[in-house]
């Protein structure tokens, strides 16, 4: 008797260990892709470096083999992105955490995409001036569209690219929004980066 739970128990594991490498080729390219990026954005007429992550989840799924020229599928993608600036006494950082919704079309190994999204901003400002030194916080909502391409070097990896528009409701601040420093409520940007499939 005590035998039989150890024998249901081994085969248990037998059979999942066998199931787990059919499930893993039942889709090689997987739902999920890691992004890193870096790139520039332009916002108040300042150039700057951005960087970026995210972790795009694949909506329309095909099994290896089945994904014709042509297939369309969708994605959601939650996504992180960070720049900073220094210029004319202002040291400006904005940390966003947001998601976007979008579609791709795949073309062998070269896909291109279209994508919207929302995100929450958090726009961090430093004042220095001879009469003023103060900080001053502006936790906003934005929202983006954008377009990229996505081009498969191997089954794993890819490379991407994005350029894109966000919209941000920032707070006018008299502290920062003179004639020469405008607010970040319009932010183009452009990044290349890696994607790991998985």
């Amino acid at each position: 008797m005590k035998l039989r739970p150890a024998l249901v128990l081994s085969a248990a594991a037998l059979l999942l260990s066998l199931a787990a490498p059919a499930l893993a080729q039942d889709d090689e390219e997987g739902r999920w892709a890691l992004g890193l990026g870096a790139g520039m954005v332009q916002s108040s007429g300042s150039t700057d470096p951005y960087l970026t992550a995210n972790l795009r989840y694949r909506i329309g799924h095909h099994n290896a083999g089945d994904e014709r020229q042509g297939s369309v599928y969708g994605f959601v993608e939650p996504e992180v992105g960070y720049w900073s600036r220094d210029s004319n006494g202002i040291d400006s950082t904005d940390t966003m955490i947001g998601v976007n919704l979008g579609g791709a079309v795949r073309l062998r190994s070269f896909e291109y995409f279209v994508a919207g999204g929302v995100g929450y901003h958090q726009i961090d400002r430093d004042v220095r001036s001879p009469t003023i030194s103060r900080s001053i916080s502006d936790d906003s909502v934005g929202v983006n569209a954008q377009f990229g391409f996505d081009v498969r070097v191997s089954e794993t990896v890819g490379l991407f690219g994005v350029g894109r528009f966000d919209l941000v409701e920032v707070d006018d601040n008299a502290a920062v929004t003179s004639s020469d420093k405008s607010p970040d409520d319009e932010q183009t940007k452009v990044y290349l980066g890696i994607r790991i499939h998985f």
